[in-house]
């Protein structure tokens, strides 16, 4: 008799374990973010989530971003999607433009997004991911060659700079690496910084306005202004543009820094923890970029990826609450401390080390420009870093030509 109690209750209890394992929710989130290089805290998120619902199981399904692009919308064509995809800026305008994916206006985190941010969520009045995270590019400055050449601060403006450029030049020190192969980045990102910083307080919309035909390039003097300002670095020796132009912005660029051989580098605040990690160069700070078009420094805003919901997504609730648990300040600081990155919440923490002090004072007063990633047409997008270069190269050539062909390539694209 009490074995068969015993086989009773063992085959109830089973039992009870299989209905509460078929009664779990499997949410399949697809990221590339999570594993790999880019853990970020995801573990102990995934842990933190399935501990306030245990009545949900989370399926992440990592692969590299560049895979999303043909896999994810192969499924969201099947009709088949992950529940939850991470996204940004390129996808926003790709899927939610084609309608793939879910709007997400009446969700309560949207209302926790810093209101400057908000803009950057969808498309029109369609909001339609969680941005967690703002990352960013800046300058990144040696300090203890700042101290050997006597430059007591950094340089606000460029008629600054090209004053401390004598002085690193003066005592045998490099004083910018302008790293332009593969793709003419770096020149890229100084000229944008330059000329959409119009003012101590930039509007972060104003690239809109040249892509909307409201504004023309040639017509801009703030956009002039940044090749003169270009000129004046050349002129002053502030970099080697044929030496730039041959250095990889992504590997030779950062072991110069590193190694000590170059005052100032501009790159991306993702360097900080690598940087950090190695002690290499053991005195370092992240700042703003010095302008042409007024007295403050700005920085250069890159909007990160976030969480979207396909418009066939087979766990809806579920996914809500997946996207409302992470936008909280409590789990996104863990993210966001692994990933060094600034938050998107109002009164968030970001997990950007002191030594970016510089950097975040300027963001918080609004000296800041959006790199305009997903915002551009490909044409321009294309273009623009190729003749910033060529100008790099050749800073006697008529720049009002290349502002001309951005206009048409413009007009191209509107028409």
């Amino acid at each position: 008799m009490e074995l068969k109690n015993a086989v009773a209750g063992s085959l109830l209890a089973t039992c009870m374990f299989s209905l509460s394992t078929q009664a779990a929710t499997e949410l399949e989130v697809s990221s590339w973010k999570g594993a790999g290089a880019e853990v970020a805290n995801f573990p102990l998120i995934i842990e933190r989530f399935e501990e306030k619902y245990p009545d949900i199981k989370v399926k992440l399904n990592y692969m590299a971003r560049n895979d999303m692009v043909t896999s994810i919308p192969a499924r969201m064509q099947a009709g088949n999607p992950p529940d939850v995809v991470m996204v940004d800026a390129e996808f926003i305008l790709h899927w939610g433009g084609n309608g793939q994916l879910m709007p997400l206006n009446d969700q309560a985190y949207v209302e926790r997004v810093q209101p400057h941010l908000k803009r950057f969520l969808g498309l029109g009045d369609d909001i339609y991911y969680s941005m967690l995270q703002v990352s960013g590019m800046g300058v990144y400055v040696n300090d203890d060659l700042f101290r050997q050449a006597g430059v007591e601060s950094y340089p606000n403006t460029i008629d600054e700079l090209v004053g401390a450029c004598k002085a690193f030049n003066d005592k045998g020190i490099q004083p910018l690496l302008m790293a332009a192969n593969n793709g003419g980045w770096t020149p890229y990102v100084y000229f944008l910084a330059m000329a959409l910083a119009d003012s101590d307080t930039p509007n972060p919309t104003r690239i809109d306005d040249f892509v909307s035909g409201e504004k023309k390039f040639a017509d801009d003097q703030a956009m002039k202004n940044a090749f003169e300002g270009f000129r004046a670095m050349i002129n002053a020796d502030c970099f080697d543009p044929m030496v730039s132009a041959g250095t990889d912005p992504w590997s030779v660029a950062l072991t110069t820094f590193q190694s000590g051989r170059v005052a100032m580098l501009p790159q991306g605040m993702w360097n900080i923890t690598p940087f950090s990690n190695d002690q290499l160069p053991e005195n370092f700070s992240l700042h703003p970029f010095p302008v042409i078009n007024g007295s403050k420094p700005v920085v250069m805003d890159y909007n990160g990826p976030g969480w979207a919901i396909p418009k066939d997504s087979g766990q809806v609730e579920a996914a809500k609450k997946w996207i409302d648990f992470w936008m909280t300040d409590e789990n996104l600081k863990e993210y966001l401390t692994a990933d060094t990155s600034i938050t998107t919440l109002q009164g968030g923490t970001s997990g950007v080390p002191s030594l970016a002090a510089p950097y975040e004072d300027a963001r918080t007063a609004g000296q800041v420009v959006t790199f305009p990633v997903g915002s551009i047409p490909a044409d321009l997008g294309a273009e623009m870093p190729h003749d910033i270069t060529s100008f790099m190269l050749d800073p006697d050539q008529d720049y009002n030509a290349i502002l001309a062909r951005w206009d048409k390539l413009v007009e191209k694209e509107l028409n």
